[in-house]
């Protein structure tokens, strides 16, 4: 199993990478207008296609749409990078890659992973999502999508968004070696990525579930979500907080940014450096939070998730809480084609402010907690608070 098929998506979702779009360390990425280079590598593949385009009027049999099978080229090509997270998109599937990225969308709400057995399994649903209200856990298998059996994650999320608003969606899941069977609604995903309540003893409680930008036409995202919480709960009397970052997969750099450098006092939040050797550097200003912070993390806390926390337990603004991060350190970049396609690439690793690169590592807690066995496979959010021995270690901390 390469490390292709290992990656975490959003699948009726948010984006699992981070990545910038169409902008990263300073260098735009337009509109692309040239497709082949001159010289005798491509010359040869182009003559081979030709030949083949020669058998297919003299001989085949059926029907074909040629500029379908040229698409699908061009993405076998990319594919053949076998790198977890560069991809080619076609014009529709790239249109619903960017709305996937937005902070609102129609799916179901989960993400979804392959393991290395080659199964579609669920990281997990979204808080509040219709596949969290139908009972889809994590670490559940999608069998079946509408009686149809994926190896293509690709093609099963297709399916599984493939209606408008309000249609459903039959999905036999297998857990625990039995098959579970739901019928889920295609919801507009809630936009809110943020949700906060007031503890005992003063402790504000903030959750971030992804870091997305804004919907067209919208100023909201996680940043001014975050940053509208955090104000009501310092209305309340917050005089210390817990940033709960259990199984966000990422999204956005810049919105995860933007939320450290609410926190942290002047400086460097994280930088990126890129195969040219050049450097991007994302800074906080001198204005910060002064209050004591618990930061809690698990495996699923990918991506921006551990910019995020990287930059607190550096500045030493926060302690962290939880299990290993899953480890993610790369930037992805978009780029848009003339016919609305598009490319994901990989373009660079970034770095906490202390230096250092958490790709495959993940970042160990300052003090770590495991979850209690019974709760193996839930959603940190499904677990009561007074059951949740990561979040009453954070309060014991604060207290």
């Amino acid at each position: 199993m390469t490390e292709k098929k290992k990656i975490v998506l959003t699948a009726v979702i948010t984006a699992a990478a981070t990545f910038v779009v169409t902008c990263v360390g300073g260098h735009y990425v337009g509109k692309i207008t040239r497709y082949l280079p001159n010289d005798d590598e491509y010359k040869n593949f182009a003559n081979k296609i030709s030949v083949i385009d020669d058998y297919l009027d003299k001989y085949y049999l059926n029907d074909y749409d040629r500029n379908q099978m040229l698409e699908q080229a061009v993405v076998g090509y990319v594919d053949g990078l076998d790198e977890a997270y560069s991809e080619y998109y076609p014009a529709e599937k790239f249109s619903e890659y960017m709305e996937n990225v937005e902070d609102s969308y129609v799916g179901i709400g989960v993400v979804i992973t392959l393991d290395d057995d080659g199964n579609i399994v669920v990281l997990a649903p979204f808080e509040d999502s219709s596949a969290y209200e139908a009972g889809v856990l994590p670490g559940d298998i999608i069998a079946e999508v509408d009686g149809v059996a994926y190896d293509d994650m690709n093609a099963a999320v297709d399916h599984i968004k493939g209606g408008e608003e309000g249609t459903t969606v039959d999905i036999n899941f297998i857990r625990d070696g039995e098959i579970i069977e739901k019928t889920i609604e295609r919801r507009e995903i809630s936009s809110n990525s943020v949700k906060s309540e007031m503890l005992d003893n003063n402790i504000g409680y903030v959750r971030i579930s992804a870091f997305n930008m804004n919907e067209s036409g919208s100023e909201q995202d996680t940043y001014t979500e975050f940053a509208d919480e955090v104000a009501s709960l310092q209305e309340q009397g917050m005089e210390k907080m817990i940033i709960d970052l259990r199984d966000n997969p990422g999204g956005i750099l810049d919105v995860a940014c933007n939320i450290a450098d609410m926190i942290l006092p002047e400086g460097i939040i994280t930088y990126t450096e890129y195969k040219d050797g050049s450097r991007q550097d994302y800074n906080s200003d001198a204005n910060e939070m002064d209050i004591p912070m618990v930061v809690l993390i698990n495996g699923n806390s990918a991506s921006a998730s551990e910019v995020l926390t990287g930059a607190l337990k550096d500045y030493g603004k926060a302690t962290v809480v939880g299990t290993q991060s899953y480890g993610k350190g790369i930037v992805q970049t978009v780029f848009p084609f003339l016919d609305g396609s598009g490319l994901t690439l990989t373009v660079a690793k970034y770095y906490s402010p202390n230096g250092v690169c958490i790709h495959d590592v993940g970042i160990e807690p300052d003090i770590v907690v495991e979850m209690p066995e019974k709760y193996d496979g839930l959603y940190a959010s499904m677990i009561e608070h007074e059951d949740d021995v990561q979040l009453q270690k954070a309060i014991e901390i604060l207290e």
